[in-house]
């Protein structure tokens, strides 16, 4: 990681200590977190990509084969639901 000397106002600097003190982090720590929120703000870097979590259903199917039979299972799904086709 590279190095960089900035110069702040004392009124920053005495807040940013306070804020650092209070959330049990480095202002090292702060200000790096508040550029990379301001690049990103002014689209000069891209957003970090979140995890993909996929949550589980609260209540399954029924049917343990869907991934193979997925046109069978959608077709019984409609039949038994009713629905009706997309109609121009």
């Amino acid at each position: 990681m590279e190095q960089i000397t900035i110069e702040l106002p004392k009124s920053i600097t005495d807040v940013l200590t306070t804020y650092a003190q209070e959330h049990q982090t480095s202002s090292s720590a702060t200000v790096q977190k508040a550029i990379q929120q301001f690049l990103i703000q002014e689209g000069y870097l891209a957003k970090p990509k979140k995890p993909f979590r996929l949550k589980p259903a609260t209540q399954g199917s029924g049917y343990t084969d869907t991934s193979i039979n997925h046109d069978a299972v959608l077709a019984e799904f409609i039949y038994a639901h009713k629905i009706q086709p997309n109609q121009p």
